[in-house]
């Protein structure tokens, strides 16, 4: 009997297929070597989940703040652990190609609670998942170093009891931060997501930069694959894949957009009392035939 076959069921009480999960996992991890970068698409339900996996994507990621704006609460570590994991479980379930999944902050500072966190991860069909460090207090957000690194260990000892190649992105946030020096949040930066790399990360998360040059010198000093989160002012695909960077991801920038056409759609229904916020949109018929299972 393998490791995982023991493991919970998803929350949807289904069985973990543990074939195809450790063949999932196999498939992202490899992806992280390159030489082509990996394009993470953020979904924040199933049928986004369903739309960027039909759009070719050969891995695709959830965004904890996505998950949570469609739930009606504020991003930061206020959905809770088993809401987000029965998210993800949905989104997994609908998808052939590899999930990551955005777990915030593991939910708990303990490291014994991001062991859990991963477990639950995985039972619900992850074969990644992220997890930061910016959860501690309003006065000092920044989680000491070496309790994150504690943190990670544990995600990471969880995760191999597993028995699959589960991608553990460990995140710094020290420029969302944003404290200090230039130099010294750089060295930061650096020291945290080489010290995660060394407790079992596979791939470290930096956001909260754009700046091409400093990019550049994180995805040198760094010991292993930088994950970049890319926005409106970010360097292209082509210019990250040059600078070395493994990984780019969107966050909850397409959930937000699809929220905004929410707002404008409302804005014109009250206002000039038309309806041209359906233009272009997907027909009923279009959305049945995709989501057929």
């Amino acid at each position: 009997m393998s490791a995982l076959s023991c493991w919970n069921a998803a929350p949807d009480g289904k069985p973990v297929n543990t074939t195809a999960l450790r063949a999932k996992a196999e498939t992202f991890a490899t992806l992280h070597e390159g030489p082509e970068i990996l394009v993470l698409p953020n979904c924040w339900d199933a049928g986004s989940a369903k739309i960027l996996a039909d759009a070719g994507f050969p891995a695709i990621a959830t965004t904890s703040a996505g998950v949570a704006f469609a739930h009606g609460y504020a991003d930061g570590h206020v959905i809770s652990r088993d809401e987000m994991c029965a998210e993800v479980a949905r989104c997994a379930a609908i998808v052939d190609v590899p999930l990551t999944a955005d777990m915030e902050g593991g939910y708990g500072v303990p490291p014994e609670e991001v062991a859990k966190t991963i477990r639950r991860a995985i039972a619900a069909g992850a074969v990644g998942a992220n997890i930061e460090d910016l959860i501690a207090t309003e006065t000092e957000p920044m989680l000491d170093m070496g309790l994150a690194v504690e943190r990670i260990r544990a995600g990471r000892e969880a995760a191999d009891s597993a028995g699959i190649p589960f991608v553990l992105n460990a995140r710094t946030d020290v420029y969302l931060h944003n404290k200090g020096s230039a130099s010294a949040m750089f060295d930061e930066a650096v020291s945290r997501a080489n010290a995660y790399y060394a407790a079992g990360a596979r791939c470290t998360y930096v956001p909260g930069v754009a700046d091409p040059a400093l990019i550049q010198r994180l995805a040198d000093a760094i010991d292993g694959p930088l994950n970049i989160l890319a926005g409106p002012t970010s360097p292209s695909t082509a210019e990250l894949q040059a600078m070395g960077v493994a990984r780019v991801s969107i966050g909850g920038s397409l959930a937000r957009a699809c929220l905004k056409l929410v707002e404008n759609a409302a804005a014109e229904l009250r206002g000039s009392g038309t309806y041209g916020y359906g233009e272009g949109g997907f027909s009923n018929d279009a959305l049945n035939q995709r989501f057929t299972v």
